[in-house]
């Protein structure tokens, strides 16, 4: 199995900055960090938080809750959240429990950030 990286950058965006969470390799219930990154940004209260899945070959139901969980808070604040460039794996996990419903995803990192 291979080990999860989480990276935070910061990004600048027409509508103001945003913050961009990138995961690679494979999010499971042994990933830990993932969840304690999220819930740092969150707490910083982004106006948008992008998640990068680019480089994300798995994807469990442990880090889809961390996703949703995520998801809400920021909603709650009024801010949004938004997934981008995710791997042909993990999009075909994105579309079986069709997450777009619920939470954008974005063909790539300058769609989401858009303006």
């Amino acid at each position: 199995m291979t080990e999860l990286s989480v990276s935070v950058t910061a990004h600048d965006r027409e509508g103001g900055p945003c913050t961009v969470i990138r995961l690679v390799g494979e999010a499971d219930v042994s990933t830990r960090a993932m969840a304690e990154v999220f819930d740092a940004e969150v707490a910083k209260h982004p106006r948008l938080l992008v998640v990068d899945l680019s480089e994300l070959s798995f994807i469990d139901s442990s880090a889809l809750r961390v996703i949703m969980v995520t998801h809400r808070a920021l909603d709650h604040d009024g801010s949004a959240l938004a997934l981008v460039s995710p791997s042909p794996a993990v999009a075909r996990i994105l579309e079986f429990i069709d997450i777009a419903h619920t939470i954008p995803v974005y063909a790539s990192l300058a769609e989401a950030t858009a303006g």
